[in-house]
């Protein structure tokens, strides 16, 4: 069954080729709009008085119609607005971007120059650069938090050197002040902190808008005062959502590139903890600052989801970078799911290579290093990027990455086509990642009608074509007049009718108008493809295949079920040459090599002769010992049968063949193991078998000596095993009882008085005698 499976999978497969293949090949259309929508190659002759078939490729119709009368749109594209790429300045905002717009007209499936566009893009100088640090407020963050008020100057300056067009924000976060997350209590909430003034509790402040004053910056920053929380994780993705999503109070401005720097040394809340404080309202998503400019929602709307940080930030075209002391896995989990972030260490002061500055810095680098094209899908258009420029990385793809891009132009080569004949103008927009702003739109309406049939000065109207004027003449088509039908609207409405009855066979009762592989027009059978006939009777397809193709393809056509070859050819399927070209030996240019007749482009060899050209010869040389019935004879007289066959040649029995100097002798094996040796003689007129009257048999060889060996063998190579095996162990033997000895030596003997053991002297003391008594009484 798995078999059958596979080798219909691979019929389907070439059946879908061949199909793909000739479709490929071909152009139809009865119409000049379905000609041009068959293909994007075909094209459509409009000329008067036309023969041929009027739908075929466009390099075919260059020779049988006149060129001015080729019906052929060709997909093209225009700009509409192309304004160089250019830096920006104090008036003028950049331009990274060209061209902006472009009008294309595009025919379906087009493959052709004429639907590929080349954009170009260069990332300006001086771009609008706004970064917002957002830090953890806690206590253990002072230290990075003063680093960053130091540093102040040092980032500008780094940034500088790439855009001096830069703007800074602050704001700090918490944790919502809410139980489990902070301590409640009345004291706690006016200082969270033991040993120290802490400012209250809170999850989300935004602090300073974008501005680039740095005095202003440094001294805000420095002012800022921690506070505390109860739980480890804060309420990082809630910061986030804020200050995305508060543009007009943090002051992103429009067109610029967005960086946010997140600082913490601690993990984040996820949606769904809310509920630990009985906060079950999920987050909006939208910004909700308050007077005091704090997040006002943080008790009533649980934390943000990852997935809606993700769609915020891809909306927004904001770059995150995540620098953080601890908890580096879960933030790299997070980097993974939120696009455009990065994830950075962040170390002690000490670290230059790990300061905020160089953090900030290399991902601005990052950020300017690569550039990947986008584009808005839409049905029926495909759309393929292709950077060109030699400074990509790899080229070929979408994505343009190189050391340095700035001041760079980069080109992309943009492949666009249709699959459909909408009516309406089509907008493709294509923009690099993370700055929408600079766009190209692309504005493409499709050509799927020729211009011939739009009514205008190309239609002749009353036409002498059509039947005379009882039409139009359209593309070289009748368009026929109101009433009237037929390819020439020969047919009125009046006779259309009564002329079914003339399309059905005459002495048949079938009431298939047709054969019912035509339409009846004015009495006459308009057949479909393939079918031919007064009544569309005969199948032109029904006739035998050569080469897969009807009667041969080229070799002849099929004529209501019966191949007509063409001139050279014959048989019933036309796969027969007149001509011996084919049964011709390329070495000697003979036909059949002289031993056989060629029939139907195939040599019919004489007997004896075998080959594609008959030019081997089974009765010469050693392929004579082939023969069966030579064989067969020489067998026979050998055993001296009284019937053997009566074609049997002359059979000759000699003592030796040796006389004969027969290198070679053709050999029978008999059942003995023996063979049988004949030679074969063979002339023009007569053939002679010469057979050996005794058997060649060979010597038998002496078993004995080869079991003697074999036995020998084996019981030596188990000596020699026996005896190694003995060995091994008295080495082993030897080792252990070497360590048994040095055991002993080490041993320490226990010397303890044996508990059953009692001596021979017994000692009894008299109660009566006092020690503190004198012996003599005084």
């Amino acid at each position: 069954m798995g078999v059958s499976m596979v080798y219909c999978g691979i019929l389907i497969s070439v059946m879908v080729v061949f199909k793909v293949s000739r479709s490929q090949d071909e152009c139809k259309g009865s119409t000049c709009r379905d000609c041009i929508r068959f293909a994007s190659d075909c094209a459509w002759c409009s000329q008067k008085s036309f023969n041929g078939t009027r739908c075929q490729k466009k390099n075919n119709l260059k020779v049988i119609c006149q060129v001015d009368q080729i019906q052929f749109p060709n997909s093209l594209s225009s700009p509409i607005e192309q304004v160089n790429v250019r830096d920006g300045n104090s008036k003028e905002n950049p331009i990274q971007v060209t061209p902006q717009k472009v009008a294309m007209k595009l025919r379906l499936r087009d493959t052709y120059s004429n639907n590929k566009i080349t954009m170009y893009f260069r990332a300006a100088n001086n771009f609008p650069v706004d970064l917002y640090f957002l830090f953890d407020n806690s206590k253990s963050m002072q230290p990075y938090i003063t680093d960053l008020a130091q540093l102040a100057g040092n980032i500008g300056k780094s940034i500088g050197n790439i855009s001096s067009n830069y703007t800074f924000g602050y704001g700090v976060f918490q944790d919502k002040v809410v139980l489990p997350f902070t301590d409640t209590t009345p004291a706690k909430l006016l200082n969270p902190c033991a040993n120290e003034i802490c400012s209250p509790p809170f999850e989300f402040q935004h602090i300073l808008s974008m501005t680039k004053n740095l005095t202003q910056f440094t001294h805000v920053v420095n002012t800022t005062k921690i506070s505390g929380n109860l739980d480890h994780p804060e309420g990082s993705l809630d910061a986030i959502m804020q200050a995305i999503t508060c543009k007009e109070d943090i002051g992103w401005r429009n067109g610029s590139r967005k960086l946010l720097i997140l600082a913490t040394n601690d993990r984040f809340h996820l949606a769904g903890d809310g509920r630990l404080a009985g906060i079950v309202a999920p987050n909006d998503g939208a910004c909700h600052l308050d007077s005091e400019k704090k997040y006002s929602k943080e008790l009533t709307q649980d934390y943000p989801s990852i997935s809606q940080i993700r769609e915020t930030v891809i909306k927004n075209e904001v770059h995150i970078v995540f620098a953080v002391k601890d908890q580096r896995e879960i933030f790299k989990e997070l980097e993974k799911l939120v696009p455009n972030s990065v994830v950075e260490s962040l170390a002690d002061s000490k670290d230059s290579s790990q300061s905020m500055e160089k953090i900030i810095e290399r991902k601005y680098r990052e950020m300017v290093s690569k550039v990947e094209m986008k584009h808005n899908n839409i049905p029926g258009v495909t759309v393929s990027i292709k950077a060109t420029s030699d400074i990509c990385d790899a080229k070929g793809t979408n994505v343009c990455k190189a050391k340095q891009l700035i001041g760079e132009t980069i080109s992309f080569e943009v492949d666009i086509s249709i699959s459909d004949c909408s009516t309406k103008a089509r907008t493709l927009t294509i923009f690099p990642e993370s700055m929408r702003q600079d766009s190209l739109t692309v504005i493409i309406e499709a050509l799927c009608d020729c211009d011939c049939e739009v009514k205008n000065n190309t239609w002749e109207t009353a036409s002498d074509l059509c039947n005379g004027g009882n039409g139009s003449l359209v593309c070289g088509l009748c368009e026929c007049n109101q009433n009237y039908f037929g390819q020439n609207c020969e047919c009125t409405s009046t006779n259309l009718d009564s002329g079914q009855t003339q399309c059905n066979r005459a002495g048949e009762n079938s009431t298939k108008v047709c054969s019912g592989v035509g339409e009846c027009e004015c009495g006459k059978c308009i057949c479909k493809d393939g079918y031919s006939g007064t009544f569309c009777e005969c199948n032109d397809q029904a006739c035998g295949l050569f080469q897969r193709q009807v009667c041969g393809g080229v070799r002849g056509q099929c004529d209501c079920g019966e191949c007509k070859c063409a001139k050279g050819y014959t048989g019933s399927t036309c796969q027969c040459s007149v001509y011996n070209d084919t049964c011709k030996s390329p070495t000697t240019g003979q036909v059949c090599s002289d031993q056989g007749i060629c029939e139907c482009d195939t040599c019919v060899c004489k007997k004896g002769y075998t080959g594609k050209y008959c030019e081997n010869c089974f009765l010469c040389g050693d392929n004579i010992c082939d023969n069966n019935q030579y064989r067969q004879c020489a067998q026979c007289h050998f055993d001296k049968k009284t019937t053997c066959d009566e074609d049997c040649p002359s059979v000759e029995i000699v003592d030796s063949l040796k006389s004969y100097q027969v290198s070679s002798p053709c050999s029978i094996k008999q059942e003995d193991g023996c063979f049988l040796s004949f030679y074969v003689i063979s002339s023009e007129t007569n053939v002679t078998i010469i057979v050996q009257k005794t058997k060649t048999c060979s010597e038998p060889v002496d078993i004995l000596p080869i079991v003697a060996a074999v036995v020998g063998g084996v019981v030596a190579i188990g000596l020699l095993l026996l005896l190694l095996w003995k060995i091994l162990t008295s080495i082993f033997d030897k080792i252990e009882y070497a360590r048994f000895q040095e055991d002993l030596k080490q041993c320490k003997w226990a010397k303890q008085e044996n508990p059953v053991y009692k001596g021979a002297t017994t000692t009894y003391k008299n109660p009566m005698m006092d020690s503190t008594e004198p012996l003599d009484g005084k």
